[in-house]
């Protein structure tokens, strides 16, 4: 492989995780300014997370199918059409006001999103581009709400629909241009010079993103529709985690273990929602941390030590707070190269297994709805509920019951990996 193509294929692979992330997790870019009947409200609002749903499974049916094609370069092709998809969808999008227009607009993103992730999977086949593609893919996770309240600030933007004032960190914004356009070019010129070896196919990839979605929004809208019934969030939260954990014995190898830590990133993050820094500078340290933290990983891999440190932030939660209200800001910066060192560490060699495993970043769960504050009058239309964040994010109103719960969620994950590698070693 020559440099030039090793550069291409690293280069395409971050930008595209880090547009699809993006769009998964906001495919929707309305105006600022939304009106409409209570039918059409809940209509909008439901449409981000379920085409964000939509668009994981096309992209496990996809990575499943294109691994087994065995060609890096049909993947990259695939991948250039969903970003193609995207281009369109921000064009045509421009200046819309109609409801309607707006939530077919958000189905088709989240779909173009899964598909060009769906090939970057499979594109990605040795470790070192499938930890690229995880963290481009997290990073989005955790800076897009805030990136998107900083972009809609800039005087130059104008309150475009391509990054407008977010209600309640619900209405934010589609992939920006200066990162949906060089993913493009990256990936054209990717597919032109060729690929090496395609990553290899899950056996049970399909099945287990579809099992993990769905689950997934079942416990969220459960909880939801219960109003603050505790009993009732903390059996969901454990059915969830509990489908999760046997999920990721469903996949090859140890595979799973992706699964496993991404849980342990939700729910380290899920009690540090109201303290996301609505700074440049804070979104550039996360993303300098988490890159430190991959690198680190890839180096010294150690899940059981990684998903030990994402427990430690949760159950440093139940500190008494000596900073004058700083803990929080001090856990979420040190959420991202805790992340970075978990995710590091796994190795998902097969494609379905990366897609299972971002499932549950970016489709509204039990872990992202459990023990948080009221929504908004607009985001209570939506019969799901995505993890507040950003400027406008509500506290918890019990943080340290949320905490606790959340520890809880990561010291599960930590005995699966444990179980998980023994009978990898069996």
């Amino acid at each position: 492989m020559t440099t030039m193509r090793r550069t291409f294929d690293l280069l395409a692979t971050l930008l595209v995780g880090a547009t699809a992330g993006w769009a998964l997790l906001a495919p929707l870019a309305p105006n600022f300014g939304i009106s409409g009947t209570d039918g059409q409200l809940t209509a909008l609002m439901a449409s981000r997370p379920l085409a964000s749903a939509v668009g994981l499974v096309v992209a496990a049916t996809l990575a499943g199918a294109l691994s087994r094609r065995g060609s890096a370069r049909a993947a990259r092709m695939t991948t250039l059409v969903g970003l193609g998809v995207l281009v369109a969808v921000q064009y045509s999008n421009d200046g819309v006001w109609q409801l309607e227009w707006l939530i077919a607009v958000t189905w088709v993103s989240g779909i173009a999103a899964g598909v060009a992730l769906g090939g970057a999977a499979a594109a990605a086949g040795d470790r070192t581009e499938t930890a690229v593609l995880l963290g481009a893919a997290v990073a989005a996770f955790l800076v897009v709400p805030v990136t998107s309240e900083l972009l809609g600030r800039a005087p130059e933007q104008q309150w475009t629909p391509y990054a407008p004032l977010t209600d309640a960190g619900t209405l934010t914004s589609a992939p920006a241009w200066m990162l949906l356009l060089p993913a493009i070019v990256a990936t054209a010129f990717a597919t032109a010079l060729g690929g090496a070896r395609p990553a290899k196919p899950s056996t049970r990839g399909v099945a287990v993103t579809a099992t993990v979605v769905a689950t997934a929004l079942a416990t969220n809208a459960a909880i939801a529709a219960a109003q603050d019934n505790r009993p009732l969030t903390g059996a969901l939260l454990a059915v969830f985690v509990a489908v999760t954990i046997g999920a990721a014995f469903l996949l090859d190898g140890q595979d799973g273990s992706l699964l496993l830590t991404t849980t342990a990133i939700a729910a380290a993050v899920a009690p540090l929602s109201g303290w996301s820094d609505t700074t440049w500078i804070g979104v550039v340290i996360l993303i300098v941390g988490l890159t430190v933290g991959v690198v680190v990983g890839s180096r010294w891999p150690s899940v059981v030590v990684g998903l030990t440190l994402l427990a430690a932030v949760s159950l440093a939660g139940l500190l008494p707070d000596i900073a004058d209200g700083m803990g929080g800001a001090v856990r979420w910066l040190a959420v991202a190269p805790i992340a970075g060192y978990a995710l590091g560490s796994c190795d998902p060699i097969r494609s379905g297994a990366t897609i299972a495993g971002l499932s549950v970043l970016f489709v509204p769960s039990a872990l992202s709805v459990a023990g948080q504050g009221a929504p908004d009058l607009l985001e209570d239309r939506s019969p799901l509920r995505s993890l507040p964040r950003g400027m406008m994010a509500s506290m918890p109103p019990d943080p340290y019951w949320l905490t606790t719960a959340m520890t809880v969620v990561g010291l599960a994950t930590i005995a699966a990996a444990g179980l998980l590698r023994q009978r990898a070693e069996d």
